[in-house]
């Protein structure tokens, strides 16, 4: 760093982490909008082509205990460096693809990528920059992943429309070799033990892909089949089968990919939980909000983008004041006042729905982003202040893979509620029977976030305990 004042290279190191969280928040939702496009292209079905989502989802959440552990064993520098390499060289890959199998084999290698960033991207601001700016860095960092789900679908969309759904892939690449240089010129190297597959836990590695591959396949098989379809219930046998085989080989791994350890941590495991609930009821109404949007109130798709931004940009204003603030206050404070936000939120909308027309979303979603801004970047320090020296790479891959798990079962716990209610897909539910189904997803909503709460408080009384 010679040359370079101390501030700056904090600076650069921030900007480092924020690229590769808009780089993987981005791409989660910039390909939506394309499928159809990318479907007629290749002439295949919507299921054929939904595996290119898919095999990103596994890709990116599987692996990321795995990613953690070998960030904190290699060095963090090096893992998050390899998943620029890997995310781009995916990227490119994606779009040069000309047919679905290449294209979704270079998704799931732009999901490794992805996941060895969002594994350590925490650990990088954790670990390399001073105690008292980490609360702030996570709050930027809470902003720039808003900023990629919230230009996802509509950047797709104009990019697909006015060059081709290549570019979609296209453009990560050179933004992917400019974070390569930064990250490898400004990123302090750490100093770490030569690396030995001796002791390595592959069985570990290789079960832990299974199982969240079939915990994935399992909530995505809930999707609009109602609860006569045996599949997902399956499915879900064989997670927790592999879970608990998983488990036990940790126990016995010289080298787990998961230290259980992290778990004898009251504190650590109920914050995770808070996140783990709040996340899923954060994704579950980012699902469903759009379908009420559009069938019940009959706004166009252009309408519904625009106000599903009053979310997005909420969180953009608040999050980088909350993180300031958790630097001088204690984060579970702020995360029990967004919870109770939460709260209240999703029972108003669960009491409107129907009702209030345009207005009701509106308030909804702007209380929403003040929840989500509040929680996020205090939850996110919470987290990691909680991190002992060596093991910053585990505990961000760990709370990351909370995070990506909640987005699965928080879209299909939705799905499933609002299904049951209207009597599923081969049903024809009258627009009563619908804005029932709305209010008892979010109802569900509602629940998750008071357990939150409780797992919050759970966690602060744990922390006060340990002093």
């Amino acid at each position: 760093m010679t040359g370079i004042s101390t501030k700056k290279s904090h600076t650069l190191i921030l900007v480092s982490a924020s690229l590769a969280m808009l780089m993987v928040k981005l791409d989660a939702f910039i390909v939506n909008i394309s499928l159809p496009t990318i479907a007629q292209n290749f002439g295949c079905s919507r299921d054929i082509v939904s595996m290119v989502l898919l095999a990103y989802l596994v890709a990116s959440t599987a692996t990321l205990l795995l990613f953690g552990m070998l960030g904190d064993r290699l060095g963090l520098k090096k893992i998050f460096i390899s998943g620029f390499i890997l995310f781009t060289i995916g990227s490119l890959f994606c779009g040069m693809s000309t047919n679905i199998v290449l294209l979704i084999i270079s998704r799931f290698i732009q999901g490794l990528g992805g996941s060895m960033l969002v594994a350590n991207c925490l650990a990088i601001i954790g670990q390399f920059l001073p105690h008292d700016k980490i609360g702030s860095a996570y709050g930027v960092l809470t902003t720039i992943s808003s900023i990629g789900v919230s230009l996802g679908a509509p950047l797709g969309g104009f990019i697909t429309y006015y060059a081709s759904w290549h570019w979609v892939f296209l453009i990560n690449v050179p933004i992917g070799i400019f974070a390569i240089w930064l990250s490898a010129k400004y990123i302090p190297s750490e100093k770490k033990e030569k690396f030995s597959f001796k002791g390595f836990d592959f069985t570990g590695a290789l079960l832990a892909l299974f199982a969240f591959t079939f915990l994935i396949f399992a909530f995505n098989s809930f999707d609009n089949r109602g609860l006569e379809v045996i599949m997902p219930y399956a499915a879900l046998v064989i997670t927790a089968l592999l879970f608990y085989f998983f488990i036990s080989r940790e126990k016995k791994a010289i080298h787990p990919i998961l230290d259980l350890n992290l778990f004898s941590m009251k504190a650590l495991t109920f914050a995770l939980i808070a996140s783990l609930l709040a996340s899923s009821a954060n994704f579950g109404y980012a699902y469903l909000m759009p379908f009420y949007l559009e069938k019940e109130l009959g706004l166009t798709s252009n309408v519904v983008g625009m106000l599903l931004l009053i979310s997005s940009l909420v969180v953009m204003v608040l999050a980088p004041f909350a993180g300031k603030m958790s630097d001088k206050i204690k984060p579970v404070r702020i995360c029990t006042a967004a919870l109770i936000v939460g709260v209240l939120d999703y029972v108003f909308f669960s009491s409107v729905a129907g009702m209030l027309q345009i207005w009701g979303p509106v308030i909804f979603l702007f209380f929403s982003g003040i929840f989500l801004g509040l929680f996020l970047s205090p939850n996110n320090k919470m987290i990691m202040d909680m991190a002992t020296d060596g093991k910053q790479g585990i505990v961000s891959a760990t709370s990351n893979t909370f995070t990506s798990v909640a987005a699965v079962i928080g879209v299909s716990v939705f799905q499933m509620i609002f299904s049951l209610t209207t009597g599923g897909d081969n049903a024809h539910p009258s627009l009563l029977q619908n804005v029932a189904g709305v209010r008892n997803a979010f109802i569900c909503g509602a629940v998750l976030l008071v357990f939150a709460l409780i797992f919050t408080r759970f966690s602060r009384n744990a922390q006060a305990r340990r002093k």
